[in-house]
């Protein structure tokens, strides 16, 4: 499947710095601006359903503190995960992981899908989120791509299908990324905004993988990045980037 960034930016958490990351909220919000992408974090709770969240713990961005490990999804989706943001947001809930795959089909929006394993967790995560996201890839769906900086998990997650679209997560640069890219089939290479060089870019480029860097909310080093071949950055605040390509 071919990977089309148009606008060639993508939703950081969704629209995150308009509304409470990883929410449907935020998701709804990059869709009124104007975006096709979101992306997002996806996490086993101990009930094994997969859902929506970014840290190991709930002190940030709930009403409750402490680490997230033991709670089940019925649980987390009682929180608070809106409140921290703005109180406006008080009623926004953690989503799971089905309940945003079909909001994005029935939006036509397509999704970064980060596979985010608690400790010990790579494989099983990998497992989980494919099988609840494979019906969803069909011709007429919107692109899934998933991406990780966990190795383990990506190598489970190709072992399960040949045909889903990989992207390597690398915050510190690493020597070896072509090898690892080349054993998983990756379709894409996810960069830390701080550790992308033109030479690294190129090099990239080169291997005709899409090059995706995080997290860019500076207009003018969007532009940096689209000259030096970038296919799209990740953004808190997806319409200033678009704002500055016309």
């Amino acid at each position: 499947m071919y990977l089309q960034f148009d606008p060639p930016i993508i939703a950081h958490r969704g629209a995150s710095g308009y509304a409470p990351e990883n929410t449907i909220v935020a998701f709804d919000k990059a869709k009124q601006l104007g975006i096709n992408w979101v992306e997002f974090d996806v996490m086993l709770a101990s009930c094994k359903t997969p859902f929506i969240f970014h840290d190991e713990t709930l002190d940030r961005t709930t009403n409750l503190t402490g680490e997230i490990a033991p709670y089940d999804y019925s649980s987390l989706s009682k929180l608070d995960a809106g409140s921290w943001f703005n109180s406006i947001y008080k009623d926004v809930r953690i989503p799971a992981f089905k309940e945003t795959m079909d909001w994005l089909c029935r939006v036509g929006m397509s999704a970064n899908i980060e596979i985010k394993p608690l400790q010990g967790q790579d494989m099983e995560t990998a497992e989980v989120i494919w099988q609840s996201a494979k019906d969803y890839i069909k011709p007429h769906h919107p692109t899934f791509l998933f991406s990780s900086f966990s190795i383990d998990s990506l190598r489970t997650l190709r072992t399960m299908t040949p045909d889903a679209l990989i992207g390597l997560l690398i915050h510190d640069w690493m020597p070896d990324w072509k090898k690892i890219c080349d054993d998983l089939s990756c379709v894409s290479v996810h960069l830390f905004d701080e550790i992308v060089t033109l030479d690294r870019a190129t090099a990239i480029k080169s291997t005709g993988r899409k090059l995706l860097c995080y997290t860019v909310n500076d207009p003018d080093r969007a532009k940096e990045l689209y000259s030096w071949g970038v296919d799209a950055v990740f953004s808190d605040f997806p319409d200033k980037i678009l704002s500055s390509l016309s």
